[in-house]
């Protein structure tokens, strides 16, 4: 299956605890946060664990509405330049802060961004065949030993890139929210498939 993902989480503090602690979920505010995605009536499909749910299939959208954050997955919000979210993300943040991580490993492309209070703060997103696509903000500190080199490309004969996009990736998934899909799990880490998350339809 390869790594794919296009996760969106909102909240007042940063979301890595979120998988890890037990919290009820709010089906009518996450039927609702699914909604906004599609901009279409929704119907409750099914739970989908955590690792399935980050990229559902078209027309469906996973969303969980939580006492502190909210998350929302779906391959519609899948940008390679994640600041054209910005006024989506604004509108639905609501003041909250927001964490999103987007790659493929087919495509061998990966992204992450940050905004706060509906500003970008931080958006990178790279691809071998396109190198740097979108570089807004400073460098995050999990992000220095990838342009430094130490996590480079073992076959990386003619590869644009210091690092491989789905590594980095993966790096972003565990430095935002606390699971990784591929790579070395350490003592922090939630298994994606434990945790569910409702899935919504289109009618």
């Amino acid at each position: 299956m390869g790594s794919k993902a296009a996760v969106v989480v909102f909240g007042e503090a940063e979301p890595k605890r979120i998988f890890r602690d037990s919290a009820v979920i709010d089906r009518v505010k996450s039927q609702r946060l699914a909604e906004m995605v599609l901009g279409a009536t929704l119907h409750e499909a099914d739970f989908l664990a955590l690792d399935l749910a980050l990229w559902p299939d078209s027309g469906m959208v996973c969303a969980a509405s939580l006492p502190e954050y909210e998350v929302v997955c779906s391959r519609e919000l899948a940008r390679r330049q994640p600041s054209e979210l910005t006024e989506w993300i604004s509108q639905v943040a609501s003041g909250r802060d927001a964490y999103a991580v987007f790659m493929h490993s087919a495509e061998d492309w990966g992204a992450f961004a940050i905004w706060s209070d509906g500003r970008l703060v931080r958006s990178l997103s790279v691809s071998p065949d396109s190198g740097v696509i979108e570089d807004v903000g400073e460098r995050l500190a999990f992000e220095v030993p990838f342009w430094e080199g130490e996590n480079s490309v073992r076959s990386g004969v003619g590869y644009s890139l210091p690092f491989h996009p789905i590594d980095f990736g993966n790096e972003a998934l565990r430095e935002f929210f606390g699971f990784i899909l591929e790579g070395r799990e350490d003592e922090s880490c939630v298994d994606p498939e434990e945790v569910e998350i409702p899935a919504f339809r289109a009618v």
